[in-house]
């Protein structure tokens, strides 16, 4: 095929999957921020710009660790103790936010920054995501069909979904650091030095975004070596690859270190680590119950490791379904995997290993009120990118009862990552046998709060259906809103429906006989 042809295919795919994505990140979209976290980081950002504190000094807490208090920091001043990344992303919308409320002063200015911060910051994040997902199957050999099959079914049957409409940090911690897994193979595959650099610098502002970012780090760190030791096969070229990936890495990587130096009196100080050591001693804590010696890792590490991977309430197989599906295939295929394909799993399994290991003693070991294990489902998300490419292309290949079992598989993911946005995350949080004397919802492991989604739905129909069910449900589109918004949103959802169909049906067939034809079937 004539490459300008080929060109014109490649164009034109990614504009239908940024479409696509943009039909659905908007449509489930709540227009606001929803987590506490995430609206006491745009606190931050907002104070940065202002001139103003960062922490009320009127402010009194509400529990021991109300993370509003913040922490003492240099010079005896409070800071809140969250990391910068998220502020540093959500600045320039809160900045514009507060603008257009200066030809709008009888809205809401907090609801106006949030509003603002959702859809033109997050939605574009989630997009760019997006987009990085089908370039980083396109550098591992995914045709453009298959890429963009393989893109969709990522966004809309897994928990990418779900935190796309919940904009903590996870969904801008999985952009950059799958664009430095992106950005090292474009590198090994073009050779221009500006795409390792920019592995760097997306490695860097991962950990600005999630100190624990350290462990995407290392893993980024192996996976290039990894790949320019087998591609170069040159010392000298293997360092110099790496010293242009630390050279991206370093401005940022030094930044935030001088930016903790100025705010907490150490390089090597986190705000969540100074916290947890103010636990025992801020005056702020008089007067409230005591936590437990070594809070918040107070529990044996088997806690957090099972419950991760096995616990109804958090375990990562449940929130995500295609893992074990996706896992399987990768072992079937092994052999036939690519060396840089091998590669990237390899780290992938090792990046997940390790995240569940810094949290296991965690007493909120999956993320406490988040949906799913919110520590690990980037691990996953990053993991599942070149098996779910795999699980696509078996199912085009497939045929009669092998055909109905991966649709089947596909089709309960996609009920799953539907039923997470349908309803605010923390409704069966409250649904929760919790006592007063628990720290953490999790402690209640035996929970199946994906089963009470389910439930939930169903009440919002039926309310006679269940004892369980909760009054006054909503359901998207969330909120109360005038007539014209709800009709609206409904034209846009089924412009998402029929946009998505069209393009699966498009790119099945033509992915198929790519697939065919590579085969000479």
């Amino acid at each position: 095929m004539n490459i300008n042809v080929l060109k014109n295919l490649y164009a034109k795919n990614i504009v239908k999957v940024i479409l696509i994505a943009l039909l659905i990140i908007t449509v489930i979209n709540r227009g606001s921020l929803g987590s506490i976290d995430t609206s006491v980081r745009l606190q931050m950002a907002h104070a940065w710009w202002t001139g103003t504190e960062e922490v009320d000094p009127n402010y009194q807490p509400k529990f021991r660790g109300d993370l509003q208090v913040g922490v003492t920091g240099v010079g005896g001043k409070r800071y809140l103790s969250y990391d910068l990344g998220q502020s540093v992303l959500m600045l320039p919308g809160d900045w514009l936010g507060t603008q257009i409320h200066r030809f709008s002063p009888n809205t809401s200015l907090m609801d106006l920054r949030h509003a603002v911060v959702s859809y033109l910051v997050f939605v574009p994040l989630n997009i760019a995501a997006v987009i990085v997902c089908f370039w980083l199957l396109k550098l591992l050999d995914f045709s453009d069909s298959s890429a963009g099959l393989t893109t969709a079914a990522w966004l809309l049957c897994t928990t990418v979904l779900a935190y796309a409409q919940e904009p903590q940090h996870n969904n801008q911690v999985l952009l950059f650091v799958a664009l430095a897994y992106a950005s090292i193979l474009a590198h090994i595959k073009d050779g221009r030095s500006h795409f390792v650099v920019i592995g760097g610098f997306a490695s860097s502002f991962a950990l600005l975004i999630r100190a624990s970012s350290i462990a995407h780090v290392l893993t980024i760190a192996i996976f290039t070596l990894a790949c320019s030791v087998y591609h170069y096969r040159q010392t000298s070229k293997v360092l110099k690859t790496f010293a242009l990936w630390i050279l991206g890495f370093l401005p940022l990587g030094i930044l935030g270190r001088v930016f903790d130096y100025l705010r907490y009196g150490s390089f090597l100080t986190t705000g969540q680590a100074l916290s947890a050591q103010q636990f025992t001693t801020d005056p702020k804590w008089q007067g409230f119950p005591e936590f437990p010696p070594n809070y918040p890792f107070i529990n044996e590490p088997h806690v957090g490791v099972i419950g991760v991977l096995f616990s109804p309430i958090k375990s990562i197989f449940i929130y995500d379904p295609l893992l074990i599906p996706c896992l399987i295939i990768g072992f079937l295929y092994w052999k036939k995997l690519s060396y840089y394909i091998k590669a990237y799993l390899l780290v992938g399994i090792l990046n997940l290993i390790l995240h569940i290991s810094l949290t296991s003693k965690l007493i909120f070991w999956g993320g406490d009120l988040s949906w799913g294990a919110r520590y690990h489902v980037t691990s996953v998300h990053l993991l599942i990118i070149p098996l779910l490419g795999l699980l696509v292309q078996e199912t085009l290949l497939s045929k009669g009862f092998r055909l109905w079992v991966l649709r089947g598989v596909l089709a309960i993911a996609l009920i799953v990552q539907l039923a997470s946005v349908t309803m605010y995350h923390g409704v069966e949080i409250s649904q929760s046998p919790l006592k007063k004397q628990d720290l953490a919802p999790e402690i209640h492991s035996s929970q199946f709060r994906l089963g009470q989604r389910f439930i939930n739905i169903a009440c919002h129909f039926n309310p006679s259906l269940s004892t369980e069910c909760l009054k006054d449900i909503q359901v998207l589109p969330f909120r109360k809103n005038p007539p014209v918004f709800i009709w609206v949103w409904r034209f846009l959802v089924a412009l998402a429906i029929a946009a998505t169909f069209l393009f699966i049906s498009q790119n099945q067939k033509l992915a198929k006989r790519e697939l065919l034809e590579s085969q000479n079937i």
